[in-house]
């Protein structure tokens, strides 16, 4: 038996050790099936946008903006440099617990939905690093997230640099596009953003994912079936009018505040009726890779529909827009990729499997090229996934008390999310437990991907105070 002080769990290509200062610990895995090295099952299960409020405020379920493009030619400006595009809209909105919006919106639209059949909760940018890491591809790009298990789930929850970070360098019409050819509904003309929950089987996984869609096809909305909420409440007409006073093109951020505020949306519409929207350069058009490049991504979201936008310097013109159904290309992807789906799904176990064996059920995925994947446990004063009652719902623990330190690893501090220097730097020991876990599952992989880190104040993104990476 190895010494295991100071071990660190490192997953590099091809296989998974353990190191410590006497040496490496080559454990054995293996991979799931061929036949199971797909998604199965999909289902919608909730939706919410975003709204221009002076308060936290979301409205579920909600839609995207509808596909209404212009007919004749269009020149667009290009988007503007100076505008706010925030990374991560769920924590710029609501940095305290990023994920609740995603949660409540859940139980409002399905109040008696079974939390624990779900294994992994994800978000596109959690499982795209992963997918990534799996594929070896980008493998230059760091990336960091949190981990943290509440009753038989395991969350992945996303984190940049601080949860207000804003896209830099600009540039093109990636944004100008879409506003000048898609519609809000009328009850949603305050909104910021749209985010969708689905949920399928990845392998043998039951995994619900979050991810912001751009738009949808009217066209493949059926007409004979209503995607109403069950209580079907009336929107608050005089809450639309306030907020639609504060409508503005680029994000707004609410106050901060500890309070998130539900109102419900008058319907929704199905995923398979969602599209993903790219502009490019006309100059492209005979040797883009767009489509191919994107199919991983819309894979992980299960996306049918594609738009694709090439322009003349900001002239778009009807023949150079096309809206593509790659449900048969992301099929076909699938089919060729059985190996990467496989090492995905199998580092996807192992770090859920890990998450379970440690004291206080929270980790830290960091990755950085050249060393691998490391998992590190949270130091004291990281925030949980959820707020103490959310938790213990979630963990079908109802109300009790004793039963939510249980449900969230007896470790959360209101409104307070981030890690300390020393951890992120020196990590924090993961005890025999981990390796024991590691040990007694058998999964075998090879990986990849992304991400950097800044110092930032508390005063501006409500994180840890001092995040250097």
């Amino acid at each position: 038996m190895i010494d295991l002080a100071g071990v660190l769990v490192v997953v590099t290509l091809q296989h998974v050790e353990a190191v410590d200062k006497a040496g490496v610990h080559e454990l054995e895995a293996d991979q799931a099936s061929p036949s199971d090295a797909k998604i199965t099952g999909l289902e919608d299960v909730a939706s919410y946008n975003w709204l221009k409020a002076n308060e936290p405020t979301i409205m579920t379920p909600g839609k995207p903006p509808k596909w209404t493009p212009t007919a004749r030619p269009t020149k667009l400006a290009e988007d503007n440099p100076n505008g706010i595009y925030y990374r991560d809209q769920n924590a710029a909105y609501f940095p305290s617990y990023p994920m609740e919006p995603v949660v409540r919106s859940i139980f409002e639209e399905r109040p008696d939905f079974n939390a624990q059949e779900v294994d992994v909760f994800g978000c596109g940018s959690t499982f795209g690093n992963l997918l990534r890491f799996a594929r070896n591809v980008e493998a230059e790009k760091p990336f960091r997230f949190l981990v943290e298990a509440v009753g038989e789930t395991v969350f992945f929850i996303r984190r940049e640099n601080s949860p207000k970070e804003v896209i830099t360098d600009i540039r093109g019409y990636g944004h100008s596009f879409p506003e000048a050819n898609t519609t809000w509904d009328a009850d949603l003309q305050s909104s910021n953003t749209h985010q969708r929950i689905i949920r399928y089987q990845l392998g043998h996984l039951n995994t619900i994912i979050r991810f912001e869609a751009d738009g949808y096809l009217t066209e493949k909305v059926p007409e004979k079936k209503t995607y109403a909420s069950a209580e079907n409440r009336e929107v608050n007409e005089d809450f639309l009018v306030s907020a639609l006073a504060g409508n503005s093109i680029s994000a707004h951020t609410p106050k901060n505040s500890d309070s998130l505020k539900v109102t419900r949306g008058q319907g929704s519409v199905p995923q398979s009726a969602v599209f993903d929207l790219k502009t490019r350069s006309i100059k492209k058009k005979h040797n883009d890779t767009t489509i191919s490049d994107q199919i991983p991504r819309l894979w992980i979201r299960q996306i049918s529909f594609f738009v694709l936008a090439y322009h003349d310097r900001g002239l778009f013109r009807s023949e150079d827009v096309t809206v593509h159904n790659i449900e048969p290309d992301v099929a076909r992807w699938e089919s060729d990729n059985k190996g990467d789906v496989r090492k995905l799904i199998g580092l996807i176990k192992k770090i859920a499997d890990v998450v379970k064996a440690t004291p206080r059920r929270k980790l830290e995925v960091r990755y950085r090229y050249e060393l691998g994947l490391e998992l590190r446990e949270q130091v004291e004063g990281v925030a949980s996934v959820l707020p103490n009652d959310l938790a213990a719902r979630w963990a079908d623990q109802g109300d009790r008390a004793e039963s939510i330190a249980v449900a969230v690893g007896n470790s959360s501090v209101d409104g307070f999310i981030g890690l300390e220097d020393d951890s992120i730097e020196k990590g924090v020991a993961l005890d025999e437990k981990i390796v024991n876990a590691l040990d007694d599952d058998d999964d075998e992989y090879d990986w990849d991907k992304k991400e950097d880190y800044t110092a930032c104040s508390m005063e501006s993104c409500n994180y840890c105070g001092h995040c250097s990476y």
